[in-house]
């Protein structure tokens, strides 16, 4: 017996396309959401040390975030990189306590290896990688 059905054909091909797609914006939201995770704690960091100048560290994580968004993994890599070192050094008088938590929770929810981001070490404690 043949059990071939009309339009069977297109259902599978119509169910392959709405898969694929909502693996591929499920991938794209996965990649967006690290980003927006570090913001979300940059963002609790300003307000709990009001004192320091912020806006730098929101910029370069609009920058990388805008990159993310485009597939740019060269500026993804680069300003993730510049991220971590200015928290390393505390650039802008942010306070040591907030900018280790932040640094060591963006090194946990960054995709490092992924992009090939350099994660400064620690200061004084030779060269290894910082994570």
């Amino acid at each position: 017996m043949n059990s071939y059905r009309p339009g069977y054909g297109l259902w599978t091909l119509l169910f392959g396309f709405c898969l694929g797609t909502s693996l591929l914006l499920g991938h794209a939201g996965a990649q967006q959401s690290w980003i927006d995770e570090i913001n979300g704690s940059l963002n609790f960091y300003k307000t709990s040390y009001p004192g320091a100048n912020w806006e730098p560290y929101s910029q370069r994580l609009a920058v990388v975030k805008d990159a993310i968004g485009r597939g740019d993994t060269k500026t993804v890599k680069t300003e993730m990189g510049k991220w971590f070192k200015m928290l390393r050094t505390r650039e802008q008088g942010i306070h040591d306590v907030a900018a280790d938590e932040l640094f060591n929770f963006a090194v946990m929810v960054t995709p490092i290896q992924e992009y090939g981001i350099a994660v400064p070490p620690v200061p004084g404690m030779g060269s290894e990688p910082g994570y």
